[in-house]
């Protein structure tokens, strides 16, 4: 069943950043950040993390959608300049319930769609549990093994191109 903005705009009111920070402790994003640097030490993927726990009024109205706004994380946070083509963002936005990843041209050429659909179902199953820093943790973890699978190209003489931070917005 489709949202009318209205609806959708107070469940975005409903979702400011100081609650939802409350499900996201910063230790337990520092630990994460640093997940992600040692997981890129394996691969030449270059992985981003966006919770956003609502988005603008103006973009629902809009009529943003989740998987829009995280191609606009995509290309605001620099994920596509990445030497290898290879960098991943993984999105959530909060309010929305919802979970997406953008793939860079390169590492989207290897890996299926249905792949990181499937890693978006397994952070969405455990933000249903109420396990928030666990579903990063485990799309993390799924995200790691596919870029050590299809990304193995320059490994290890590559510098990091992009912040290991989870962003919370």
């Amino acid at each position: 069943m489709k949202q009318n903005k209205f609806e959708r705009l107070l469940q975005h009111l409903l979702h400011p950043k100081l609650r939802v920070q409350r499900y996201f402790p910063t230790e337990e994003l520092q630990r994460i950040s640093r997940s992600i640097g040692q997981s890129e030490q394996f691969h030449s993927g270059q992985i981003r993390f966006v919770v956003e726990s609502s988005m603008p009024a103006t973009a629902i109205f809009n009529g943003i959608t989740p998987r829009q706004r995280a191609w606009q994380w995509f290309a605001e946070l620099g994920v596509w300049d990445t030497e290898h083509n290879s960098g991943v963002l993984i999105y959530i936005s909060f309010a929305d319930h919802a979970v997406e990843i953008a793939a860079d041209r390169g590492i989207a050429a290897k890996v299926p769609q249905t792949e990181w659909q499937r890693i978006c179902g397994i952070i969405e199953e455990a933000f249903r549990r109420q396990a928030y820093t666990s579903g990063l943790e485990h799309g993390l973890q799924e995200t790691d093994l596919l870029l050590r699978h299809h990304a193995r190209d320059g490994v290890s003489d590559g510098p990091n191109e992009l912040p290991d931070e989870v962003v919370l917005r």
